[in-house]
């Protein structure tokens, strides 16, 4: 990524460095007994109600439910997994949780009135987790890349899951995909010579990949701005520091991009980064203290990483409550889940 970059151009404002406190986080408080090998992966059930899934230490999706205040008892589905889970809203108040089963097949739950489904497969060859988004309410989106380098995808239309499609491209990294909140899903991957690729989802077609440039690390992380159609991704930097670059929401050309810019920072793995209000951002990251950090961007301004507390490995996820506030989840070093709820 381009190193000299210490104004974030992808909004307009500069990246304040030193710690800062736009507004209160609470404590860490424990997810309960489960025990996990995986990245967590959490989405929004209605106000005050998130749903997260893990892979657990016995390579099956375990889920929990939080309720704004407590968490419930970490639960394992039936069916093994091979990679971590991607869950995500469907718009009509389910939340479907995918990842990858043991013998390449896309193995699926759907969270709805507060019971998980038995864990159904779309028969498959995938090679990497799935990313799964939103699209227009009620559908839902689920992409992994397959073992020639291109993408697997397969579309949920509110009853039942689509044959897994192929989509030709030269993906080194799992996707990561988010709903765009104007009816279309955005997803990036990694290509070779580590710079990502973008394409766009929406009316059952592909616009076309596009290269936004850079040298990432890891694996990439979109997030909905929540605001006409923008969208942003980010990705670690070979310096260890976060770098995102923003969809601007119109036309699907690489003029609607711009180019990557550097929040800073000194991580182990990616952001975790959500919207919990339209136009506004907040981001967590572990650093290499093994710190929780987070990163607000309240519509006009960072506030800069400030360490929050915590322990943790790999990246968090976030995920907003529909209070203004967001629960951030963290796999701790003795893989035991820990949440916290802010700013």
């Amino acid at each position: 990524m381009k190193r000299i970059v210490v104004c974030l151009l992808l909004l307009p404002a500069c990246l304040a460095l030193a710690p800062a406190a736009w507004a209160t986080w609470g404590s860490f408080v424990t997810t309960g007994a489960g025990t996990a090998i995986g990245t967590p992966s959490c989405a929004q059930v209605s106000t005050g109600q998130v749903a997260c899934a893990v892979r657990s230490a016995k390579s099956t999706i375990m889920v929990n439910q939080f309720n704004g205040t407590a968490w419930g008892k970490w639960t394992s589905l039936a069916g093994a997994v091979s990679s971590d889970v991607s869950c995500t809203r469907d718009g009509a108040g389910k939340v479907i949780c995918a990842a990858t089963a043991t013998n390449g097949n896309l193995q699926v739950t759907i969270l709805s009135g507060g019971i998980w489904s038995t864990p159904v497969k779309i028969k498959g060859a995938l090679y990497s987790a799935p990313s799964c988004a939103e699209g227009t309410a009620g559908e839902v989106l689920c992409v992994a890349r397959n073992a020639t380098g291109g993408l697997a995808w397969s579309v949920y239309n509110g009853t039942s899951w689509s044959a897994l499609a192929n989509l030709a491209t030269s993906a080194v990294s799992a996707p990561s995909c988010t709903t765009d909140n104007a009816s279309g899903v955005i997803c990036a991957v990694f290509s070779t010579g580590s710079a990502t690729l973008v394409n766009r989802f929406s009316g059952g077609a592909w616009a076309g990949f596009l290269s936004v440039g850079g040298v990432a690390g890891g694996g990439p992380d979109c997030t909905s701005m929540n605001s006409g159609g923008k969208v942003v991704c980010f990705a670690k930097g070979f310096a260890s520091g976060i770098y995102g670059a923003l969809f601007n929401g119109g036309a699907w050309v690489i003029g609607g991009w711009n180019a990557y810019a550097g929040l800073g920072g000194n991580v182990n793995d990616n952001a975790g980064c959500t919207s919990q209000a339209a136009g506004q951002l907040v981001c967590g990251v572990i650093a290499v203290d093994n710190a929780f950090y987070a990163d607000v961007y309240n519509g006009s301004t960072w506030t800069g990483w400030a360490k929050i507390g915590g322990t943790g490995v790999r990246s968090p996820s976030c995920a907003p409550l529909g209070t203004g506030q967001v629960v951030c989840t963290v796999r701790g070093v003795d893989n035991k889940l820990t949440s916290v709820v802010g700013p």
